[in-house]
């Protein structure tokens, strides 16, 4: 019979391609998770991969075993997680990591609703990129992370997700920029100016909004910098609700592109580890992320 670790061996030597990119993965040495394909590989009596360099090529019959296996897989650690959860089960600490794209209405309304349900439970809103926020939630850091869909049926990590809502962006520019005074603005006026994008839409590599279409791109980490950068000259891509404020001010303009419209949106999930919901609190939460969509719809 074979091992979890074989498994977990054997999948992650297909996902990363090498013995050391996978033992890297796995917090383990090279020659152990080595030692695990060698032994799966006799157990099953055939080989699971040919060696070309310092690349794992993976074999036919490695191709066939390889969804099976990710599915039991991602059965252990949702069981792990579950089990982790029964034991903690009372929660001190909350962790939520969030992306600069999160509607500020949906973080005021979870922590009302979680100081409501116990006035004494801390919780720390952490503004991360997308890969830290992944990288977290599997060391446990991380309890929930609100960020950007990708658009892929399965994310970078060992984690699942509910769905909120497509966030809506715009193209901005100062009320004084060139660019609003173009009616037939294309992409090739935007590529002559200065484009500003913040730095978690810059390692997205998503749609438009990170896509250096500029050849002077400049990456910057705070929001409100950068429209303060916005009004000096150049353009950016955000999400409207966080621009409102700045449009009504007369400040900055919306560009309308002639390619794109201004129908263009992300998808914004709340992903976290398997079986984290079992707990009430985590659960509560999801429900009122749930429950805020539903009500932005009725307005």
């Amino acid at each position: 019979m074979h091992t979890l670790e074989q498994v977990s061996a054997f999948v992650a030597v297909y996902e990363h391609g090498s013995y050391s990119s996978a033992a890297r993965e796995l917090k383990k040495s090279r020659t152990t998770v080595r030692e695990h394909v060698v032994t799966y590989e006799d157990l099953l009596g055939y080989s699971l991969f040919v060696i070309e360099g310092r690349k794992a090529i993976p074999t036919e019959k490695a191709e066939q075993l390889y969804h099976r296996a990710k599915l039991v897989e991602k059965q252990n650690r949702s069981l792990f997680v579950q089990s982790q959860a029964l034991y903690d089960s009372n929660v001190h600490t909350i962790t939520i990591y969030y992306d600069v794209i999160t509607p500020l209405s949906l973080i005021t309304h979870i922590e009302k609703r979680v100081v409501d349900y116990n006035s004494d439970i801390i919780i720390n809103w952490k503004h991360r990129t997308r890969q830290e926020a992944m990288d977290k939630l599997q060391e446990g850091e991380c309890d929930i992370a609100i960020m950007p869909y990708r658009g892929q049926l399965f994310a970078e990590k060992e984690v699942t997700w509910k769905a909120i809502k497509p966030i809506q962006v715009g193209c901005y520019a100062s009320v004084n920029s060139p660019l609003a005074l173009i009616d037939d603005l294309r992409l090739e006026n935007l590529m002559l100016e200065t484009q500003y994008v913040t730095e978690n839409f810059a390692t997205l590599k998503l749609n438009f909004a990170s896509i250096q279409v500029s050849p002077k791109m400049h990456t910057v980490s705070n929001n409100d910098l950068l429209c303060e950068l916005v009004k000096l000259h150049g353009w950016t891509i955000m999400p409207r609700h966080y621009m409102t404020p700045y449009v009504e001010r007369g400040e900055l303009v919306e560009l309308n592109l002639k390619e794109l419209g201004n129908n263009f949106s992300f998808g914004l999930n709340a992903f976290y580890c398997y079986g984290k919901s079992d707990a009430e609190v985590f659960g509560l939460i999801l429900e009122w992320i749930e429950e805020w969509r539903e009500a932005l719809e009725r307005c």
